[in-house]
């Protein structure tokens, strides 16, 4: 296991990729890897993968997989680093990359958004198990699809949510006791300010992580997405905007995680596996929809 960088120096290159932290060095190009004091060539290189955070030491582990077997190359502390890194490198080498949040691209993917992905490989992507039932109701407006995700905040932060508004509301008893005069209307202010206190400490760690959000409604057009998350379901958050071919991945964990990834930025829904590959399916059914691919069409034509 080597040191856990806190950050990682990445340079892409037109014809090399270069990943460095301290006196670790990874340098990559169409037809090899280096690594250490080794050299892997690509032709020997299964895939690229990274490791959940603390499962096999400080941080996050980035491996490199081979008929040989596996064995890491880095590691770093901060998930986008290690994450920007892989995706780097194998893009260079054209190999397959493995996520640990899910994601996974396949060597001949890389470069791809999820447009591309439809268009040229919809044979990749899971049809809908049955067209009379939906899981997800969509709605046209003119060129414009609006459909919610029934995503839901884990149980985890929602108890941790319930459990401080309910400490906020007993603080409320003592504040409210030092309210000013006799008016109702200051009583409940003062009553309401560690609840208002709580919430307004939740809302800005779920701008910074999406800790809290559920029930995203989603905005599609040929040009754009836009997410408009709710607040433990309750109220509407500011809407998220990314130009379509931003629109990188979408992806299914195995816990049930259903993953947009916008640029660099991720965005996580969170609900049954099931539940979650459905929605992917039909969220794809209906992108295809969009006259971008044909999955009937294509499988005609590789028939033919």
């Amino acid at each position: 296991m080597g040191t856990a960088h806190p950050t990682l120096n990445i340079e892409d290159k037109a014809k090399e990729a270069i990943v460095s932290a301290g006196s670790d060095k990874l340098v990559a190009d169409s037809k090899k890897l280096k690594h250490s004091s080794s050299t892997t060539k690509v032709e020997d290189i299964v895939a690229l993968y990274t490791d959940s955070k603390g499962k096999s030491g400080q941080g996050y582990g980035l491996f490199l997989q081979t008929e040989k077997g596996d064995e890491e190359i880095l590691r770093c502390t901060n998930e986008a680093s290690i994450l920007k890194a892989m995706e780097t490198l194998a893009a260079m080498l054209k190999v397959r990359l493995d996520e640990h949040t899910g994601r996974s691209v396949e060597a001949d993917e890389h470069g791809m958004n999820v447009i591309d992905q439809i268009c040229n490989y919809p044979e990749r992507w899971p049809a809908v198990p049955n067209m009379d039932l939906q899981m997800v109701k969509f709605v046209t407006i003119g060129s414009i699809v609006c459909f919610a995700i029934p995503s839901r905040v884990r149980d985890g932060p929602k108890m941790a949510f319930w459990s401080a508004a309910i400490t906020g509301l007993f603080l409320g008893i003592p504040v409210s006791a030092n309210s000013p005069g006799d008016s109702q209307v200051l009583w409940w202010l003062f009553f309401l300010i560690p609840l208002a206190g709580v919430i307004l400490l939740c809302l800005m760690m779920t701008v910074k992580s999406g800790l809290f959000e559920s029930q995203h409604d989603v905005r599609l057009t040929k040009e754009k997405i836009h997410v408009i998350p709710k607040f433990m379901g309750m109220f509407s958050m500011p809407a998220r905007s990314w130009p379509m071919e931003d629109f990188r991945d979408l992806d299914v964990t195995e816990g049930g995680r259903l993953t947009f990834l916008m640029g660099d930025e991720r965005l996580y829904c969170d609900m049954d596996r099931l539940e979650a590959e459905w929605v992917m399916a039909e969220i794809v059914e209906r992108l295809e929809r969009f006259g971008l691919a044909s999955r009937a069409d294509t499988t005609s034509a590789e028939e033919e």
